[in-house]
């Protein structure tokens, strides 16, 4: 046909099928691992790399000053892969350092699921206990 250009096949050049996910997260009834205030809690998000073991920091919410009930406003942006079983684990953490390291911090708790269950929960909004 005149005008339309021709594409030829080129092996192991298709893209994997994937959507971009925003990840909203909140908790309710935290522990109050502080004395004279509430707990000031961040969620950290971890990943593991297809294919391999243990988890990888994704990223972080802000901190939310003197709350149990934290709604974060710091949304993850993450490729949702549809052949792909990704790992997630969310885990909370107080904060009482101004230290980025985590085992400087007081540990609430944490979840894990995969992306498909998120993207899959029922009105998008997966509920888990932290453990």
């Amino acid at each position: 046909m005149a005008g339309v250009p021709q594409t030829t096949f080129q092996p192991g050049c298709a893209s994997t099928p994937s959507t971009r996910v925003e990840v909203s997260v909140s908790c309710r009834k935290l522990q109050d691992r502080d004395v004279l205030s509430k707990s000031d809690p961040i969620c950290v998000l971890f990943t593991r790399p297809f294919g391999k073991e243990g988890y990888v920091e994704f990223g972080r919410t802000e901190m939310i000053k003197d709350t149990l009930n934290p709604d974060f406003v710091k949304k993850f942006l993450m490729d949702y892969y549809f052949e792909e079983a990704q790992r997630l684990k969310f885990e909370i953490y107080d904060v009482d350092s101004p230290s980025s390291k985590l085992t400087k911090q007081d540990f609430l708790g944490s979840m894990e699921c995969t992306m498909g269950e998120v993207v899959g929960a029922t009105n998008s909004k997966l509920e888990r206990k932290l453990w």
